[in-house]
């Protein structure tokens, strides 16, 4: 089974990502047309986040998140398998550089919480070249994509720890030897006593403390971040962006800091609304006596 995803992404890596975007938007119809589970999230977090926004506009993020989602498959081929220099000149802006690097040059760790959005995992292959980076990831319910993916993942010389009690031990251990540790905030956290309720687009999210947590491992500078696509004629560019979060973020009250980090996810993809992982349950496990959005009627 490793052989054979290994093969197909060997194979996808040889498609121009153009040619992707152009697949995505035609299975993205496809999608919509047999309302598969990734279209009917996608669409009940659109309509439930944005509830202001008009239908047609709603619809037209929907159809273009999904249009996008569909080609991070063929990105993380060409991350897996182009020449670094290649995958390295598709940047076309930096922003906030310099605030990474004084964070970084304090010896202190950086904390960089960067959301799904965009390309996410263009990040790992940018930061690997300058600063030593530890991460978690969440193990594949396909147990023969994880060598691939930390294959792509630890290519610029990234560490990645896997969530469990060792990963997050060996998460710390890479914070306390100054590293840049890397988190996704606006996962959903599983276990009691590990997320606090905040408002995310002005409805009840789960929020993870764990971003809050590691934050007190030593004294790291919090900075958020981003990667995102720029599609034009010429093809597709990467933003990379660094940037401070709210101040309450720091805040010893759980409700303060959690609000802080959802409103900075959101700014964050509010960039480009069509470049968020809709199709993720963001609005899960919100308690028993809050209705389950993402029931089938």
């Amino acid at each position: 089974m490793v052989t054979f995803f290994r093969s197909t992404f060997w194979l996808l890596s040889f498609i121009p990502q153009r040619w992707g975007l152009a697949v995505g938007h035609g299975l993205a119809y496809v999608m919509i047309f047999f309302n598969v589970a990734s279209y009917r999230i996608s669409k009940i977090n659109v309509d439930h986040s944005l509830p202001h926004n008009p239908p047609q506009e709603r619809a037209q993020i929907v159809f273009q998140s999904l249009a996008q989602t569909i080609l991070l498959p063929i990105e993380f081929a060409h991350l897996l398998h182009r020449p670094i220099e290649e995958l390295m000149a598709q940047i076309v802006s930096v922003q906030g550089e310099d605030l990474l690097r004084e964070a970084w040059t304090e010896g202190n760790g950086v904390l960089l919480l960067m959301p799904h959005f965009g390309c996410w995992e263009f990040m790992s292959l940018y930061l690997g070249s300058d600063y030593a980076v530890s991460a978690l990831y969440t193990p594949p319910k396909l147990s023969a994509l994880e060598p691939i993916i930390l294959q792509a993942r630890e290519r610029q010389g990234a560490t990645l720890f896997p969530t469990t009690a060792s990963g997050l031990r060996g998460l710390v251990r890479g914070m306390k030897k100054g590293h840049v540790v890397v988190l996704l905030p606006d996962q959903v956290p599983t276990g009691d006593g590990r997320g606090v309720m905040s408002k995310f687009f002005g409805q009840d999210a789960l929020t993870m403390s764990l971003a809050k947590r590691i934050a007190k491992v030593g004294n790291p500078k919090v900075i958020m971040a981003s990667a995102w696509r720029t599609i034009d004629r010429s093809g597709i560019g990467y933003n990379i962006s660094f940037e401070l979060p709210e101040s309450g973020i720091s805040s010893s009250d759980d409700e303060v800091y959690a609000a802080a980090l959802n409103n900075s996810v959101q700014k964050i993809a509010e960039k480009d609304l069509a470049q968020y992982q809709w199709s993720y349950k963001r609005f899960r496990r919100l308690g028993p006596d809050k209705e389950d959005i993402y029931r089938r009627q």
